[in-house]
């Protein structure tokens, strides 16, 4: 078996109804910091990125109608995915989905960004380059 492509944890995102009222038990009950603050207008997202020492939790709630909203419906508050940092997406992707068409795109914090096709134990990961894209 070859090398991982997998460097680390970059996240695990949070879905919840509504940021604001969320943030003030991350910050001031388990002592998190607000780093950050970004949108996903493609995912119709807002995210908010805490840093919790030596991760990332990222709020993640829908400001219109899409995915995120739709998961919001079905299945409510809670983890929605965990995102790991790889160096190169589409190299990665040859080794963790080879068989599968994966859309890349860019997502939050300018990184560019992709769902693996695999859902095990029913979590829905995801993958981010550890540099921002150039434009």
């Amino acid at each position: 078996m070859s090398e991982s492509p997998v460097r680390g944890i970059d996240h695990v995102a949070i879905l919840v109804r509504d940021i604001d009222a969320s943030i003030p038990y991350y910050v001031e009950v388990l002592g998190m910091t607000v780093t950050e603050e970004d949108q996903n207008t493609s995912a119709a997202a807002r995210l908010v990125y805490l840093n919790a020492g030596n991760m990332t939790v990222q709020l993640v709630s829908p400001f219109g109608p899409g995915a995120i909203a739709d998961a919001l419906a079905s299945r409510g508050e809670g983890l929605h995915h965990i995102c790991f940092t790889v160096d190169d997406i589409p190299e990665a992707l040859e080794h963790l989905a080879p068989a599968h068409p994966v859309s890349v795109s860019i997502g939050g914090r300018n990184r560019r960004t992709a769902f693996l096709p695999d859902r095990p134990n029913g979590l829905i990961m995801e993958l981010t380059e550890i540099e921002e894209t150039a434009t």
